[in-house]
């Protein structure tokens, strides 16, 4: 009886297998389109697909171990398990062909269009192959049924012996009622005692959700396999949530990774905006400066040109006048009243002053528009040697309308020699950072009685580097923004009067060439601006 219920039990968990193995293209059809659940399908189906060749090598150990005792043609069973082998290879190697189509596919840009026409074409492919899974079937569900006549026939046999117990319990009553208690005490604790602790690991693992807990397997009868499954049921469900554990482990790594480069890309393009906001500015004000410059020097020179010929011809007839006096010492009334109403003499002795101040100042405007075009240098886009002072100077100069009487610009030059750079970019550092000075001083209290003062210094520290120190005594810069100088779009000033781009601007011209810039201040004190640049600046 135990055989046949072995048997039977072989069968129907072939069967049992068999039907999930092909529901694995309806499953498809849901989780097509969900990478995860797709991979989860793949793996189940190997499992599965794993099973059943388990199935037919336990059932052909089976058959091979037990020739004589089952009413089945042993023949008959052997070809079906080796019709069904057949069929699950050509089904498997149709399944993972299908596969490598949908990994293909994840290529074009019509992927989910493309899965389902694949998956459609699978379904044609897989119609042959489940007629023959069909045939089989019948020809398995007829073996069943033959396994069922001989479980049938091995329980009228154990009800024959029921009876003869009976009889011989009639025959034997004292010693057949102490060996009956004897035998159903025994029984009861073999069979009740395996079910009740294969249950209660059952109850343990759903409680704890401990998936490493397994029940003991003790025997082969029905107890054991069911202890069997339960096991293979624990392990399956066991790595499969750790499976999904993990991909969601993955899943949330990968998304936080993705929001950290894209918050580091939106702060770059930040930075990159404010920059070229900046650049544009200045390229801008480059152009005016350089076309206005153009526009007044014209006629600068014309006039600073004209004047020495003016002056020449003033002269000449001055010397004209001087000698008409010398030749004609008594001119005539009329030439008398001229002569005292324009004031000869007066215009005599200012004349020429008047000529030397025009020229003064013809020359003053030469200079700057000198210093406009040398400021902008927007002729000059390459690398090439400079002297620093002179951009400093010319810097100083465009600010000497905001340098009032107050402010005292101390220059402590030292001796530099010629930089490699990009003038205009410098230049614009310079800009920056002496008008923060002059705003620092003019943001001072009223009433404070310290004096206002722009120290510039420079020197050669050894034969690679220089440093320029700007400095001012204004009210210095507190601790806790110091810090946050030369993050971009960041400012101390009120709305609409900077844009907190300028000492961003400053580092990143600096940090191109391959310098550093420092701030050191003493709150309420003062505040200094170290640059240390390269004499020869390497770009590559």
């Amino acid at each position: 009886m135990n055989l046949s219920y072995q048997q039977k039990f072989l069968l129907k968990d072939l069967e049992n297998t068999i039907t999930r193995v092909r529901l694995h293209p309806q499953r498809l059809v849901t989780v097509l389109e969900n990478s995860i659940w797709l991979e989860f399908e793949k793996n189940r189906f190997l499992d599965e697909m794993s099973q059943v060749n388990q199935r037919l090598a336990e059932l052909q150990i089976f058959i091979n171990n037990h020739p004589d005792d089952s009413t089945i043609n042993n023949i008959d069973v052997l070809n079906l398990l080796k019709k069904y082998k057949t069929n699950t290879e050509i089904y498997t190697q149709l399944v993972k062909k299908f596969w490598r189509q949908i990994e293909q596919n994840k290529l074009s840009a019509n992927a989910t269009k493309a899965d389902h026409e694949q998956l459609l074409v699978f379904f044609k492919e897989e119609t042959n192959i489940s007629v023959e899974f069909e045939k089989l079937s019948d020809d398995l569900i007829g073996i069943i049924g033959h396994a069922e006549i001989q479980q049938k026939q091995a329980n009228t046999s154990f009800d024959s012996a029921q009876k003869l117990r009976i009889q011989v319990i009639i025959g034997s009553m004292l010693l057949s009622a102490a060996i009956a208690a004897i035998l159903a005490v025994y029984t009861s604790r073999l069979i009740a005692r395996p079910l009740k602790i294969v249950t209660n690991v059952a109850r343990k693992i759903t409680q704890e959700s401990n998936f490493q807990l397994r029940a003991n397997v003790t025997s082969n009868d029905e107890v054991g396999t069911l202890a069997t499954s339960l096991n293979q049921l624990v392990e399956w469900v066991g790595d499969y949530t750790q499976e999904l554990k993990l991909a969601h482990q993955s899943l949330e790594q990968r998304v936080e990774e993705r929001t950290q480069e894209l918050q580091k890309t939106l702060q770059d393009l930040k930075e990159a905006q404010g920059q070229l906001i900046q650049t544009e500015k200045m390229s801008s004000l480059g152009q005016m400066v350089a076309g206005i410059a153009h526009e007044i020097n014209n006629p600068a020179n014309f006039i600073y040109g004209n004047i020495q010929c003016a002056s020449d011809y003033i002269q000449d007839l001055l010397n004209l006048v001087s000698l008409y006096q010398q030749e004609y010492p008594e001119p005539i009334w009329l030439i008398e009243e001229k002569i005292e109403e324009i004031d000869l003499n007066f215009i005599h002795k200012d004349l020429p002053l008047i000529l030397c101040s025009m020229k003064t100042g013809t020359q003053r405007i030469r200079e700057i528009v000198l210093s406009l075009r040398n400021f902008s240098r927007l002729d000059e886009a390459d690398m090439k040697e400079v002297d620093i002072h002179q951009g400093i100077e010319n810097t100083l100069l465009l600010l000497n309308h905001r340098l009032q009487s107050e402010i005292e610009v101390i220059k402590k030059y030292g001796d530099l020699p010629l930089i490699e750079c990009y003038p205009a970019q410098l230049n614009q550092v310079f800009m920056n950072i002496i008008s923060n000075a002059i705003d620092a001083i003019l943001d001072q209290k009223a009433d404070s009685d310290k004096s206002k003062q722009i120290i510039i210094d420079t020197l050669q520290i050894d034969d690679i580097y220089i440093k320029i120190g700007i400095r001012d005594n204004g009210s210095g810069i507190s601790p806790e923004i110091k810090n946050k100088l030369f993050d971009p779009f960041f400012t101390t000033k009120p709305v609409g009067k900077g844009t907190g781009l300028g000492l961003s601007v400053c580092y990143h011209i600096i940090d191109k060439h391959k310098g550093k810039i420092e701030v050191i201040s003493e709150f309420e004190q003062w505040t200094e601006f170290a640059i240390i640049l390269p004499i020869k600046t390497q770009t590559n």
